[in-house]
């Protein structure tokens, strides 16, 4: 099976207990690169500790295993501050 990563993806803050960012702000993805003009700000250490999710969406990997439930993953930041969704556009 050949997997292609072309897939979009959208991250959005669904909780949060943090300064850095607030509830509703999202970040897209076109593959690789982070669509500058549509999103918001993102903590690198969040971004880094949340991206093997970001990589299944982008994959279209649908996994119960890693939290995958209603369309998306939700995952936390590693200081549990800030909890994310995670879906395939």
């Amino acid at each position: 099976m050949q997997l292609e990563p072309d897939k979009e993806v959208k991250i959005e803050v669904t909780q949060c207990d943090c300064d850095l960012m607030k509830k509703g702000d999202c970040i897209y993805l076109k593959g690789p690169m982070i669509d500058k003009e549509k999103s918001e700000n993102i903590c690198v250490t969040a971004l880094t500790a949340i991206y093997p999710w970001v990589m299944t969406a982008r994959f279209g990997v649908e996994s119960k295993n890693l939290e995958f439930d209603d369309g998306s993953y939700k995952v936390w930041c590693p200081e549990k501050l800030v909890e994310f969704t995670i879906r395939s556009l």
